[in-house]
């Protein structure tokens, strides 16, 4: 099973650096976090996108590393539902497009809330047909597959976290088996999982051939802390049993950045990165056993 992590971990440091460290750490592969179309000032935005693309190709080729897995923009704010999709689909255009250009074969979307999700389920689920509809002649276009995460929302009144769109295993389910197309799969985010009421192995189980990518991370049922697996609540003894049980088949992708927001120097984030390896090693193994 190939092992990567988001380049959000060391973005500080620009992209090639955070190539580079997670090269040197011993991953397979790298998750580029396409996150930042959204800032109108982004070099993404640019004229000369395609050449800055192409650059991180020939750094990640340096550095004998690859890219496997991208992670797209989530969210516009705008008042009118329509206007949110069509910036969503713009901008998440250029993001398939992107994957394309750096080899990038599956490219994790969020679905969309579109105001408040619960009670409102039904119309944030059409919504989210026409969204994801909407992105698959550009995903067929450069051959890139999207891959829907579920999410997570606050139940304000109560002060706690709940399931947001998606969190359900079997909505996920519902959200891959009515778009129906071979480039549009289910991404199990572990951590927002627990965040929904759910354990992440149940989730999986539910999902079973649907689920081709993960974001791979613990909590503690609380905070969407995004750390190490190990470090908090989460059974990943369970998880790697489950992944095991429906032959999972994708790539095993950490989503661990909040782990090093207080790792300040590049000498630091290479030793968090190197321990955030071996953990993902030994997860691996658990699956290979």
């Amino acid at each position: 099973m190939i092992l990567s992590q988001t380049t959000a971990c060391a973005k500080k440091f620009g992209d090639d650096k955070a190539i580079e460290i997670i090269a040197k750490a011993g991953f397979d592969a790298v998750d580029y976090c396409i996150l930042s179309l959204d800032k109108e000032d982004c070099v993404l935005n640019s004229d000369d996108y395609k050449a800055y693309v192409l650059n991180l190709s020939e750094v990640a080729k340096r550095n004998n590393i690859y890219f496997n897995q991208g992670h797209a923009v989530g969210y516009m704010p705008h008042p009118d539902h329509d206007t949110v999709l069509k910036m969503l689909i713009e901008k998440n255009r250029r993001a398939i497009e992107i994957s394309g250009l750096l080899g990038i074969k599956t490219l994790i979307i969020h679905p969309v809330a579109f105001g408040n999700y619960v009670g409102n389920e039904e119309y944030v689920f059409e919504k989210n047909m026409q969204y994801f509809k909407g992105l698959l002649p550009y995903a067929e276009e450069h051959g890139v597959k999207l891959a829907c995460e579920n999410m997570w929302c606050s139940d304000k009144r109560k002060k706690v976290t709940i399931g947001g769109v998606c969190g359900n295993p079997f909505e996920h389910a519902k959200y891959i088996d009515e778009v129906n197309h071979p480039l549009f799969v289910a991404c199990l985010d572990l951590g927002h999982s627990a965040l929904s009421g759910r354990e992440a192995q149940d989730c999986i189980r539910v999902l079973g051939n649907r689920l081709q990518a993960l974001h791979v991370h613990d909590n503690d049922y609380l905070d969407d802390m995004h750390t190490l697996p190990g470090l908090s609540e989460m059974n990943f003894d369970e998880i790697m049993k489950a992944l095991k049980d429906i032959n999972y088949q994708g790539d095993f992708t950490l989503e661990t950045d909040h782990f090093f927001d207080s790792l300040n120097t590049i000498e630091e984030t290479e030793v968090g990165m190197k321990l955030a390896e071996l953990i993902g090693r030994k997860l691996i193994a658990k699956f290979n056993t």
